[in-house]
């Protein structure tokens, strides 16, 4: 038989023993009498028992003094391995969420109520310890209670359904492959929640439909941007680069000057706008100028008026709403900018002009209204090049977000230049701001080889 078991008279030291042989080791006659004798079978089982005990206790403190603020409760002050002035080697960012008694201070909140957030990864180099990256995420816009109720309910709308921990792409990637120039900066990249480009500023919650909510989204801005610079190391930056993408990027455009009067006044402080050029007075296929309407009303809605630029309102005194658009604030925008679109945005193609065909399917009539389009917004952004201090990369690609993805970032290419490039000559001042406004080929919809979208 090969089953296993015990033999011995209990005087003996036992090993593990089969019927065909049998090892009784003798002990030693003085050992204490009484004491519990465990055979080395126990032992050995006892002993394994224990060591997997240890070695488990021992992974979850080191987890949990490691990861013990992930999650961003609203009670946590602190940011993991992010003390101020601390390199860290972190791939993906993770998430802050401010605590509820500053919210509550503030008035910063989210459509549902809930205190804004952000997701931070620390410099990966003491070269770039004081250089920060600060990203306002997009995600379109809601354009009535109706739907901003609907929205609160999402991560566009609320911090409480946020994942832990997030990897981004890009400009905010920290791979030094994909983003050479700017892989080991502070990153802090500012949730999207309020459903107006960060720019609501009504000081009454709105109630629809039992739902309660708040348009305080230029609250959000100031509140993240102060918690930086008092908890995160942000007060001792000497490089910040504002940016933002699609809504965000409309953002860029609206409160890049009054982000850069937060930061330290010897810090270096340009911006960049990825995607957030929407024309305003366009119309669709139907001729109907929905979308710039529909913006006015989230002006209306949120009241907005109050967190724009003070010079766009006194220039546009008879039509303030105007500032809410990319082509009437930018020319009040003091900030060095670097304005980053395609020519034949997709998001706008397909929403605001609503032609809905791809590139290399669309009739002669969708390509007559996408051909107009390429030349009104040639028109809008034409002003650009009166500012000496700005650039641009304006590509042919049929795509909507460039600088914060990998791919439009690493291979889209203009002038002979890719998106990255463009902007790192234009930041580090390699070649002069004229040199670095890009304009692409204009024969067709794909006559870009590099766009992945072709």
């Amino acid at each position: 038989m090969s089953n296993f078991h015990l033999r011995g008279t209990g005087q003996e030291t036992h090993t593990c023993l089969n019927e065909d042989q049998v090892v009784v080791k003798k002990r030693l006659q003085h050992a204490a009498r009484g004491r519990p004798r465990l055979t080395l079978c126990r032992g050995w089982t006892i002993a394994a028992l224990l060591a997997a005990l240890w070695l488990t206790f021992l992974g979850v403190w080191l987890y949990l003094s490691y990861f013990s603020d992930v999650g961003g409760a609203a009670d946590s002050r602190a940011v993991r391995r992010t003390g101020p002035g601390v390199v860290s080697r972190n791939i993906e960012a993770h998430l802050v969420v401010l605590p509820q008694d500053l919210a509550d201070e503030t008035g910063a909140y989210c459509l549902d109520g809930s205190p804004p957030s952000y997701y931070f990864r620390n410099a990966s180099s003491d070269e770039h310890l004081n250089s920060w990256l600060i990203h306002l995420m997009g995600g379109a816009w809601c354009y009535s209670n109706a739907q901003c109720a609907r929205r609160s309910a999402t991560a566009l709308g609320s911090s409480r359904m946020l994942s832990p921990e997030k990897r981004f792409g890009g400009i905010l990637s920290s791979s030094s492959t994909v983003n050479p120039d700017f892989y080991d900066w502070n990153v802090a990249v500012v949730n999207y929640c309020d459903g107006a480009s960060f720019s609501g500023d009504r000081e009454d919650p709105v109630t629809h439909s039992n739902t309660k909510m708040y348009y305080r989204g230029s609250r959000v801005l100031d509140a993240i941007i102060s918690y930086l610079l008092q908890s995160a190391g942000l007060q001792r930056a000497d490089r910040v680069i504002l940016s933002g993408a699609s809504a965000g990027g409309l953002a860029v455009y609206l409160h890049a000057d009054r982000v850069g009067s937060m930061v330290p006044n010897d810090a270096s402080f340009k911006a960049v706008a990825d995607a957030g050029f929407f024309v305003a007075d366009e119309a669709d296929t139907s001729g109907e100028k929905w979308w710039e309407n529909a913006m006015k009303d989230v002006y209306q809605m949120q009241q907005v008026e109050g967190s724009l630029d003070e010079d766009c309102l006194l220039a546009k005194e008879k039509n303030r709403s105007e500032c809410f658009f990319a082509q009437y604030a930018y020319p009040h925008v003091t900030t060095p900018m670097f304005i980053i679109n395609s020519v034949y945005d997709s998001w706008a193609v397909q929403n605001i002009l609503k032609v809905r065909c791809r590139p290399s399917g669309c009739s002669e009539e969708e390509l007559r209204v996408i051909g107009e389009h390429r030349r009104t917004f040639l028109q809008r952004t034409d002003q650009i090049n009166r500012y000496n201090k700005d650039g641009m990369f304006l590509t042919s690609c049929y795509d909507h977000i460039l600088a914060s993805l990998d791919s439009p970032w690493m291979t889209y290419k203009v002038a002979g230049r890719t998106t990255r490039e463009a902007f790192a000559d234009w930041y580090y001042e390699r070649t002069t701001p004229a040199e670095t406004r890009d304009v692409d080929c204009d024969s067709s919809l794909t006559c870009n080889p590099t766009c992945s979208s072709n």
